[in-house]
């Protein structure tokens, strides 16, 4: 399966969506959320070999694997706050969405802190360092 067929199940699951939101409006967002967790489940099978080589490649560059953790956690908190902020503007909840999604950056910056944390000890130590040699 490529991108075309993503493609082609999404448009005709918002087709069918919007045929079904006319008669039976909470059966219109359940075609909507299925087709969203058919083809999450399809992007995530196919980003498994590519988060294998990235794992890998962050390992190999990487002083640290807790780096490469705090990557993927980010990329996974990134891909829930939207997929939720989503599911909310389907159902017409706009604010909602713009929570989950704040909800979400937030969450990324304090999974990042630590990260900030050691740049800005590193960039002291470098600072020192110059200014006694």
């Amino acid at each position: 399966m490529n991108a075309a067929a993503v493609v082609g199940i999404t448009v005709l699951a918002a087709f069918l969506a919007l045929l079904v939101r006319r008669h039976y409006p909470e059966y219109g967002m359940a075609v909507s959320l299925l087709a969203g967790m058919l083809v999450l489940g399809l992007v995530i099978g196919w980003a498994m070999p590519v988060i294998g080589r990235l794992q890998a490649l962050l390992e190999t560059a990487s002083p640290s694997p807790e780096y490469g953790l705090i990557v993927f956690k980010a990329l996974g908190i990134g891909l829930l706050a939207q997929l939720s902020a989503d599911a909310c503007r389907d159902a017409g909840e706009n604010a909602l969405a713009e929570k989950a999604e704040l909800a979400g950056k937030i969450s990324m910056l304090a999974l990042a802190l630590p990260l900030f944390e050691k740049i800005a000890e590193l960039a002291a130590e470098l600072m020192d360092g110059g200014g006694a040699g």
